[in-house]
């Protein structure tokens, strides 16, 4: 009897397991995964568990966001791309907004280079996040000439 019970929550536990990783978006190990970096001035509303996309398709998440003190105090993120996805160097990132009030996420544009990034490779050109409520304080409180 006191076999079956214990079978019984080991086998809730695990499932309560599964679905917190896969509800969460997370993984325990990054397998078949490739890491690389940005840098941007502000990644204002970026999140770590963020997607990738690449022309609307998830390839990737970010991983970690810090702040990098030797590159002028700019935000370094740090990015996991699927091994089945090929980035060329000469590609660019943006920090986009799902939807009005949505999500942020980070867009790659892929350059056209016939050399692509290899793990712990960087993308250089990068465009930070649009500031919605600075925008709109700006034109509510006067500061934007007409």
């Amino acid at each position: 009897m006191y076999t079956v019970v214990g079978i019984f929550v080991l086998l809730g536990l695990l499932a309560a397991g599964y679905l917190t990783l896969t509800l969460g978006n997370t993984t325990l190990f990054a397998r078949g995964m490739y890491t690389i970096f940005a840098h941007f001035g502000s990644v204002s509303g970026l999140r770590v568990g963020s997607t990738v996309e690449i022309s609307g398709v998830p390839v990737g998440k970010v991983a970690d966001i810090q702040l990098d003190q030797e590159q002028f105090y700019q935000a370094r993120v740090v990015m996991q791309i699927h091994n089945a996805i090929r980035i060329p160097t000469d590609s660019s990132a943006a920090i986009k907004t799902s939807g009005l009030i949505g999500d942020k996420y980070v867009q790659i544009i892929p350059g056209a280079d016939d050399k692509n990034l290899s793990d712990g490779g960087s993308i250089l050109d990068t465009k930070s996040a649009l500031d919605i409520e600075e925008m709109v304080s700006k034109y509510v409180f006067g500061s934007v000439k007409q």
